[in-house]
């Protein structure tokens, strides 16, 4: 009997996509005033359908701002009672699919109870809390940004036709990567847990290191790669800045081990993936951690004076693997253990809080007097590798006295260096 592919699971499936326009979100008492609902069957949008609807009630003016739906508009239009026969003729027994199903969903059922029937007992999907498992460090998961970060044409935001017609597409994605990792069930769809990140491969032993040797050779972006034998032990952790030129170095390294699992996750910036090597530091078995050890200080040897010294640095702004994302690193009570993650400028304000914070907590809890959790053994290693790096413009190096003094300046200085983000791997799109 031969096994049924991830394909074939998902070709088996029918989706059907819908947005809905509201007068606002109570679904108690709030109106429909528009519908939009895309069938996909076999990864193609297959059929489309769109309504406006008649709410019998004013529009507030914020909704006709945001929807750019007037009462002129909805005035002459069928209302939902003569509509809904149709719409749940539509959907049929599909999976349904929103960009908010916690929205969507409960509001259409509102008016299914108001109208006296049965409310919807289909499976639904969200692409919103999917983005989130596929996606885990992304921050803004909204339909515009995803159709952004995809090339998705979506010139109506706010309208149900073009963001049902945008959430669909965005499914189609999601369900190519789905049978690109391998999905085994159709329950994975749902709960898409520890498995199916873009960011990450993972690979189990299955004979020899050829597959994972393959697929580093193939990568442009800057690689971790965490080896795991025997109930999850870490063996080791590997931080790639070029994969293509280390890899002589991962052969070695991965001939000397007994792995079971192997995960590689795309990294950007590469100081994360040294502190990563720094976290499991003393959980190696002493002959990799050694040579690990010596290749990375080998590879990011700098003299004593171009070396940045940890007790110089406050704080330390980088790019993230997703555009207009950043890291921010405290140097004032260094855990490299936690990553503190903002998009700018949507949180440029929240940013700056949390370095007044940690400025604060630096001069009251620890009387300014730094801390830092890098082992010992590793400090040349980083001090050497920032130094080698602090003129690349891939890190920006902020003072907590310029962060405590000048506002405006640190924002400034903040939105100026994401700006210089080229954004050369495109990710996630480029990783389809």
């Amino acid at each position: 009997m031969t096994d049924i592919t991830s394909e074939q699971i998902i070709d088996d499936l029918s989706f059907c996509v819908i947005d809905l326009e509201t007068t606002g979100g109570n679904h108690s008492k709030d109106k429909i005033i528009e519908i939009g609902m895309v069938k996909v069957k076999e990864r193609k949008i297959v059929d489309e359908k769109s309504f406006l609807v008649n709410p019998e009630t004013d529009i507030p003016d914020f909704i006709q701002n945001l929807t750019n739906i007037s009462q002129k508009d909805v005035k002459d239009k069928p209302v939902i009672e003569d509509l809904i026969d149709e719409i749940l003729e539509f959907i049929a027994d599909d999976i349904i699919v929103a960009h908010n199903t916690s929205f969507d969903v409960p509001f259409l059922n509102g008016v299914l109870r108001r109208l006296k029937k049965d409310e919807l007992k289909n499976k639904v999907i969200c692409t919103n809390v999917m983005t989130k498992h596929l996606i885990p460090d992304i921050l803004n998961s909204n339909l515009n940004y995803m159709s952004r970060l995809f090339n998705i044409s979506h010139s109506k935001a706010h309208r149900a036709h073009d963001d049902a017609k945008a959430t669909a597409k965005l499914l189609v994605i999601y369900l190519d990567i789905f049978i690109k990792k391998g999905l085994k069930k159709v329950n994975q769809l749902y709960y898409p847990r520890n498995k199916f990140e873009l960011d990450r491969t993972h690979f189990e032993f299955n004979g020899s290191n050829d597959d994972v040797l393959n697929f580093i050779k193939d990568q442009t972006c800057s690689l971790l790669v965490v080896v795991k034998g025997e109930r999850g032990l870490i063996h080791a952790v590997l931080p790639l800045q070029s994969p293509k030129e280390e890899l002589d170095f991962v052969k070695d390294v991965l001939s000397k081990l007994k792995w079971k699992i192997i995960t590689i996750k795309l990294l950007k910036p590469l100081i994360d993936g040294i502190f990563q090597f720094n976290n499991h530091y003393l959980k190696y078995p002493e002959e990799i951690r050694l040579e690990i050890k010596n290749y990375l200080e080998k590879k990011y040897h700098c003299p004593d004076e171009e070396k940045v010294k940890l007790e110089k640095i406050d704080f330390l702004i980088t790019h993230h693997l997703i555009a207009d994302q950043i890291l921010s690193y405290s140097f004032l009570h260094l855990n490299t253990n936690t990553r503190s993650l903002f998009k700018i400028p949507a949180q440029k304000k929240k940013l700056y809080q949390h370095l007044l914070n940690q400025n604060n907590k630096f001069e009251n809890n620890q009387k300014g007097h730094k801390k830092h959790l890098i082992h010992p053994d590793l400090i040349p290693l980083v001090e050497s590798f920032l130094g080698k790096s602090k003129n690349s413009g891939k890190y920006l190096f902020l003072s907590r006295k310029d962060v405590k003094n000048d506002k405006e300046h640190t924002l400034k200085v903040i939105e100026s260096y994401v700006k210089t983000d080229e954004n050369l791997f495109n990710f996630p799109n480029s990783n389809l």
